[in-house]
């Protein structure tokens, strides 16, 4: 039992431990949304654009939940992903529905380029972290 005077958990504790958690991300990711089409007459070429709530490193880890099922008359497959961005990241708005482009990943390449969709921003009072639970099934989003 603390003292009057004290908590169990003093002020700054995540912030300070952050940098720990820091230490291993080795990927690097851009969560947002598409925006409206561009036109470029240039190339004659139509694209999406994109509005981003947050760029930087991650750490992306592939949870142990992988399933499957029938969605018109096709079998689909899903996996959920476990997406850590840094303490700072606290401050971005980033529910579900929101994209996760992977730009690179240092220790598996094949990650890179990759589209996993934000299906819950875990939410918390302490944490050293933002996490994100990820699918890579768009049809699992909210």
């Amino acid at each position: 039992m603390p003292f009057d005077s004290t908590t169990v958990i003093p002020d700054g504790w995540s912030a300070h431990h952050a940098a720990a958690a820091a230490g291993g991300m080795n990927a690097t990711v851009d969560v947002g949304l598409e925006g409206p089409p561009v036109y470029d007459p240039a190339t004659d070429d139509t694209t999406a654009s994109w509005v981003s709530a947050y760029a930087g490193p991650a750490r992306i880890q592939a949870l142990n939940d992988a399933t499957t099922g029938q969605q018109a008359g096709q079998s689909i497959a899903g996996r959920s992903y476990l997406i850590q961005l840094p303490f700072e990241a606290r401050a971005a708005v980033l529910p579900p529905g929101r994209i996760v482009r992977v730009t690179a990943a240092g220790n598996d390449p094949r990650l890179a380029g990759q589209r996993l969709y934000v299906i819950d921003e875990q939410l918390g009072s302490e944490g050293f972290t933002r996490d994100l639970v990820c699918s890579d099934n768009q049809a699992d989003t909210p």
